[in-house]
């Protein structure tokens, strides 16, 4: 068996992935062409269809006096699924990503205890962590919800969530259902793969093109993360009246429910202010649509966000200019923090666009970080994958999240004042392939640019 490198935090995780069956509710008008699973023909249904809400949440778990094997695994389930998934996703023959599929989809798992209670109780220390643990539990846990981006699942961030999770939160990684995942399964349509300009097929009046696509994605990804959201919220708050509001693990495992749910007098989670949004590069996008514009329809308040963390963000599926801070009175804006990789700051026009969109809701402070050497892929779990990993991935993925908790803490200009940071310089290392210079920036791995 392997494992993704631990937490190494104060509290023990759990993770336990719940399910919320929905209405079916087609959004935006982009129809996809797939193979028939019956006759193996062609069919032609919506794109952007949703039918379920599924969302895997990394806790504090207590796991005191209780005999439950730790493990989950990485790759989503059935293996056939996440196989057709990447090879679709990456347009590799499946012949060739069998073997590294059925490795680190039999062998590879994140080092958490499913389905363990959530901690309401005063932590005790556990075998695996020597840290003094000697804290008192907050009445509520604080709310984090994390957005994937393309290729991404629930377990593809699983450093990242649960990392924050073992420092005291409980982080809602949402699986989304629009076509930007490697693969999905649904309970009542089967299979879902990533959506392929080639997979689209576009109606006569329609934009055809794939951004055209990717703004019906984010209204569909907001969409979901507002029904995981305000469905949790009701299952937290409701708790008392022993109702879960159609929550149900997707695993149909045994879960304690009287962990979560919250008495009169305490709440297990803190879902009415002060929740994290949080996104990697499609993902980011997301947060910022979320954040730049109202509630869906039927949605009478908004997520009570009083912070964004947006890793290596996206923008070119939202329409420019913007996204831009909603404009109504009274409005009090959530603190943003931007963690760059090296190569979306040397993207010039994209990271002259992000400047400004940045400027406009954190005017007066530096809220754009670049992490040296650090990969679009370095926020994910992808560059720490057991066999290929290397050091320089492990400091850079420590470094995220050393920011993020700074961050989260409100500690981030303390943080960033008391390491050393570096002016953005740029050298020539060597040609391109297309003849074009490579570029670098000047410094070493895990070192910041403050922009």
């Amino acid at each position: 068996m392997l494992f993704l490198p631990d937490s190494c935090g104060r509290f023990s995780v759990g993770a336990t992935t719940f399910k919320l069956p929905v209405s079916t509710k087609v959004l935006g008008t982009a129809k996809i062409r797939r193979n028939s699973h019956s006759d193996g023909g062609p069919s032609v249904k919506p794109a952007l269809q949703l039918d379920e809400v599924i969302f895997t949440a990394y806790y504090p778990a207590d796991i005191k006096g209780r005999n439950i094997k730790k493990g989950l695994d990485w790759l989503l389930r059935p293996l056939q699924a996440s196989l057709h998934g990447y090879a679709h996703y990456s347009g590799i023959s499946t012949w060739f990503l069998w073997p590294i599929v059925y490795l680190y989809g039999r062998l590879l798992k994140i080092p958490v205890y499913p389905n363990a209670p959530l901690l309401r109780q005063r932590p005790t220390a556990s075998p695996e962590h020597t840290q003094d643990r000697s804290e008192t539990c907050p009445s509520s846990w604080p709310l984090v919800i994390f957005s994937h981006g393309l290729g991404g699942s629930r377990t593809a961030y699983s450093q990242v969530c649960t990392r924050l999770a073992s420092s005291g939160r409980v982080v809602l990684a949402i699986q989304h259902r629009d076509g930007s995942g490697h693969a999905f399964i649904s309970s009542t349509t089967g299979p879902g793969l990533y959506v392929k300009e080639e997979d689209l097929i576009w109606t006569l009046n329609e934009e055809k093109t794939m951004i055209n696509f990717r703004q019906q994605q984010l209204t569909f990804r907001r969409y979901e993360i507002y029904l995981a959201f305000y469905s949790f919220k009701q299952f937290i708050q409701d708790g008392y009246k022993g109702s879960s509001h159609g929550l149900r693990p997707i695993d149909e495992g045994f879960i304690d429910w009287s962990s979560w749910l919250s008495d009169v007098d305490t709440k297990a989670v803190e879902c009415e202010k002060d929740v994290l949004l949080a996104g990697h590069s499609f993902g980011g996008a997301t947060v910022f649509t979320i954040l730049s514009t109202d509630p869906p329809a039927g949605v009478s308040a908004p997520i009570p966000v009083h912070k964004a963390l947006i890793l290596d963000p996206w923008l070119e599926p939202i329409p420019s200019p913007g996204p831009r801070p909603p404009q109504g009175p009274g409005d009090d804006l959530p603190q943003l923090l931007v963690i760059n990789s090296e190569k979306f700051s040397l993207w010039k026009d994209h990271f002259a666009r992000l400047i400004g969109v940045v400027q406009a809701w954190e005017p007066e402070k530096r809220r754009i970080l670049t992490i040296l050497r650090s990969q679009h892929e370095s926020f994910s779990d992808f560059s720490l994958l057991p066999l290929v990993s290397r050091g320089p991935a492990r400091i850079v993925m420590d470094r995220i999240v050393e920011l993020s908790e700074a961050f989260i803490d409100g500690n981030v200009d303390k943080f960033v004042n008391e390491i050393a940071t570096r002016k953005m310089e740029i050298r020539i290392v060597g040609k391109k392939p297309d003849g074009s210079p490579q570029r670098q920036l000047v410094g070493e791995v895990g070192e910041l640019i403050a922009h």
